[in-house]
């Protein structure tokens, strides 16, 4: 049973890795079914050398390979996780491991920034330092439920177009007309931002 769990975190630590790669290559979107594996496996292991804080810090790096604004709701329940094992844990250093405070203050953002009924576009930027206004459309459950799909298509479509200074471009204009195939009208950072330069 103990060689199991080893392999667990070992693939814990793999997935990551892999993550990381992903995220190098503009491709983050690959990591959220990685997400969901990781934190499975850290929810099953229960070995004592892997502590709460430990599996703490697994949370805190696979929620930064995330792109937390597109599926706020997966990073939620991770952030929610973290918050429960730093709440467990007896390691308290402010310097090296996450405050109580600061997983909490990740998830009332994140909170806030689903609450559309309550917290308005302009009122998240103001209160979260975000210059850039968004399409609303991206805070809604149907942009979540189908955000890695899309992706999927528009990294294929777009399979050989360089990656470079004016990439956004080829890529709104892609993810626009794939989302428009699902049925959802978007307006690019560019469309949202007239007076905002972007290469």
């Amino acid at each position: 049973m103990g060689l199991f769990r080893k392999t667990m975190a070992q693939r814990v630590v793999r997935l990551v890795r892999t993550m990381r790669k992903n995220a190098e290559n503009m491709r983050m979107w690959k990591n959220i079914p990685l997400a969901r594996e990781s934190v499975e496996l850290l929810r099953a292991i229960d070995d004592p050398k892997e502590t709460p804080m430990a599996k703490a810090m697994a949370c805190r790096a696979i929620i930064d390979l995330l792109p937390e604004y597109d599926v706020p709701r997966l990073v939620l329940g991770i952030l929610r996780y973290q918050l429960e094992l730093v709440q467990l844990s007896e390691e308290h250093d402010a310097e090296r491991y996450p405050t109580e405070e600061e997983v909490k203050a990740d998830i009332q953002r994140l909170e806030d920034y689903l609450d559309v009924e309550h917290v308005s576009s302009s009122e998240f930027q103001q209160r979260y330092q975000r210059h850039l206004k968004a399409d609303p459309i991206e805070r809604t459950p149907e942009w979540e439920a189908i955000y890695c799909e899309v992706e999927q298509e528009c990294d294929r479509r777009l399979k050989g177009t360089p990656r470079g200074m004016g990439f956004c471009f080829p890529y709104w204009s892609m993810r626009r007309e794939v989302l428009a195939e699902h049925g959802i009208a978007w307006r690019s950072p560019h469309e949202m931002n007239p007076h905002v330069l972007f290469d």
